[in-house]
């Protein structure tokens, strides 16, 4: 029995690749279905600062999000605020399962994005969100005069760790080696700051604490008395939901073609969850347009 279509698109993501994409179906005639399990802007929404993407310059990444979700408001594109739990093929059909509902669609765009990595600490899982936060913008606010560490990796942890310098009592930064890895404009802004101190050639080895976070300690046995700690180590793709699809992908992410498409037909993938070099907000956007242009076409082809 062929299964009825509920959508001719779907896109899973609503970051500025998905909504990008959106925007350009709704514009073409085509009304996609977007799914999006947190806040409509992805990532933009734990960034503090944009400051590489054309024609903006209000620097906030929450409200460059509220921008973006503005306009999929305006076209009347349709939103489902949850995240998809599984995506399988049937014949030439999509099925997408998210909250005891199933969805068929015949074009898929994946825009999840990539989620934060976690701390490699053995019982780091045990403090989530009782002292441990992959967000300072989120959550930065609830350590007032307290004294936090940032675990950091590249820009995102610097700027993080600048933003709650001006929040926190002590800012601690916690670097594996002996070279921080970020633009020397971000590290600049880090270091002159008086209630900064940074730690190399360091790891967290255990959290102590009994309901919250109390202190760390560090591979040198240093112990920090602190309240919080931001991890700021990088990111990876979440790709439990679209395992079914057996997608060609590297450690990166999901490899796709010059127009986007996946090695699955009619799947494409666009913005922090493709295999790439350059992870800007402005390439998500490109991405999510170049997709959706491709759909666009084929959808008119099949139609004439």
């Amino acid at each position: 029995m062929e299964k009825k279509l509920d959508y001719e698109v779907a896109i899973i993501g609503a970051g500025p690749a998905g909504i990008s994409a959106g925007i350009y179906l709704k514009r073409a005639g085509i009304s996609p279905i977007i799914f999006e399990g947190e806040a409509p802007g992805g990532m933009l929404n734990k960034t503090l600062k944009i400051e590489n993407y054309p024609g903006y310059t209000d620097d906030s990444g929450p409200t460059l999000a509220f921008r973006m979700y503005s306009q999929i408001e305006e076209l009347n594109i349709e939103l489902i605020n949850e995240s998809v739990l599984k995506v399988e093929k049937y014949d030439d059909i999509y099925q997408i399962y998210a909250n005891d509902k199933v969805f068929n669609v015949k074009y898929l765009i994946l825009a999840t994005g990539k989620i934060p990595r976690k701390l490699d600490v053995s019982n780091a899982n045990k403090y989530e969100g009782k002292g441990i936060s992959y967000c300072a913008v989120c959550d930065g606010s609830l350590y007032k005069n307290k004294d936090v560490l940032v675990v950091v990796g590249g820009n995102s942890a610097f700027l993080a760790a600048n933003y709650l310098s001006e929040i926190a009592n002590k800012v601690y930064i916690v670097n594996r080696s002996s070279k921080l890895r970020a633009d020397e404009k971000e590290i600049d802004s880090v270091i002159k700051k008086d209630n900064v101190e940074i730690i190399y050639n360091s790891k967290i080895t255990d959290i102590i604490g009994k309901d919250y976070v109390e202190k760390i300690i560090l591979n040198n046995e240093r112990e920090i008395p602190l309240s919080a700690i931001f991890v700021c180590i990088g990111q990876e793709v979440n790709s439990a939901y679209y395992q079914a699809l057996n997608l060609e992908g590297d450690n990166k992410g999901i490899i796709v073609d010059k127009n986007m498409e996946t090695s699955c037909k009619n799947v494409y993938a666009a913005g922090d969850i493709v295999s790439k070099d350059l992870y800007q907000v402005v390439t998500a956007t490109s991405e999510g347009a170049k997709a959706a242009f491709e759909i666009i076409k084929k959808h008119r082809n099949e139609t004439k």
